[in-house]
């Protein structure tokens, strides 16, 4: 049997991040899971040694010998079929508690004495949450909760003092591969989740990187698809080129053009994007999140009028479109909340 816990860790295992928290005898702090602040690249990759190694160090690995890594694991979590690193299968749920792990050496407690808490996307069911309790479970942790990313992000938002009591708010959480949204009420002693929260899981900022990175192909006329994709050269190639393509949809949210060096064998250019053009593309995907949203309010029995405004949380609602959109069709208050991680 586990000993008692004495810590809290709360885990955020997200697509494309992963941050972490722990509450002990004091308040919460964050935990550097990074050299370059509170959260660690969602990276997992073979070491030298065969090991498993995360974040930071996992993308210095990927970067010169990219089938050693993998990105984006909690797309494929609940998969069976294995994803294959450096030539060795492993489970998506191996690499996800290969991440769980890095956070739990980097919280620096003991896992027998500390109950964890993960996040996990609005609409996984039953097979997918026993799954990600397992995962917790091989780590030999005290005890293992459970909470819905909007959930989460609902209730530190509440935390924060700027909502009145009895408000009730929606929360319109855009990550990194999913959007979720749910409605809470303010109460005197926390916050309620009301209703049932909704969410899109293909969707969220690496798909809009997708976007991107289709402009640069469709702008090339064929040559990224001409390039040979066996050559290691082509594939760090490309993988430079899609990393340019996350750096150019960032720089949209602030300037008007980006532009994106293409160098790979053969080929040494630029291409051009404004952001009329990413916003022409996202328009249709992002009113899908907008009825998302309006489920969510009617699965708690509320109409858009009784909420005081939604939250925006999340990379990817840092996009201009985004809060014109939500604010413009929902006629409701866009508040942001500037650090829901």
């Amino acid at each position: 049997m586990n000993a008692p816990s004495t810590h809290r860790l709360a885990v955020d295992l997200g697509t494309t991040w992963t941050a972490a928290a722990v509450v002990d005898n004091s308040s919460p702090r964050m935990v550097e899971l990074g050299g370059r602040g509170a959260s660690m690249p969602s990276v997992v990759a073979v070491g030298d040694a065969g090991e498993l190694v995360v974040g930071q160090a996992a993308e210095r690995i990927i970067a010169m010998h990219p089938d050693r890594g993998a990105r984006e694991i909690k797309r494929r979590f609940g998969d069976t079929t294995p994803i294959v690193l450096a030539g060795v299968p492993y489970a998506p749920d191996a690499l996800t508690a290969a991440l769980l792990g890095g956070a739990l050496a980097a919280a620096g407690v003991a896992a027998a004495e500390t109950t964890v808490v993960l996040t996990h996307p609005a609409n996984w069911g039953e097979y997918k949450l026993d799954l990600l309790r397992d995962v917790a479970n091989r780590g030999g942790v005290a005890a293992t909760e459970l909470v819905s990313e909007p959930a989460a992000a609902a209730r530190h938002y509440a935390s924060t003092g700027r909502l009145s009591v009895g408000d009730a708010v929606a929360v319109y959480d855009f990550g990194g591969g999913t959007f979720d949204a749910a409605v809470i009420r303010v109460e005197a002693d926390g916050a309620t989740l009301l209703g049932s929260p909704q969410g899109l899981e293909r969707l969220g900022g690496i798909d809009i990187d997708q976007v991107v990175f289709s402009h640069v192909a469709a702008t090339l006329g064929g040559a990224l698809e001409a390039l040979d994709r066996s050559d290691p050269d082509v594939r760090r190639a490309i993988q430079q080129v899609r990393l340019e393509c996350t750096t150019a949809k960032e720089q949209l949210s602030a300037d008007s053009e980006a532009t994106i060096s293409v160098v790979a064998p053969g080929l040494n250019t630029q291409v051009r994007i404004t952001r009329d053009e990413l916003e022409a593309a996202l328009r249709p995907r992002i009113t899908e999140t907008v009825r998302a949203l309006e489920r969510a309010v009617a699965s708690a029995g509320l109409v858009l009028g009784d909420l005081v405004g939604v939250v925006l949380v999340g990379g990817s609602s840092r996009l201009p479109l985004v809060a014109e959109m939500v604010g413009g069709e929902t006629g409701l208050t866009v508040l942001f909340d500037a650090d829901a991680k």
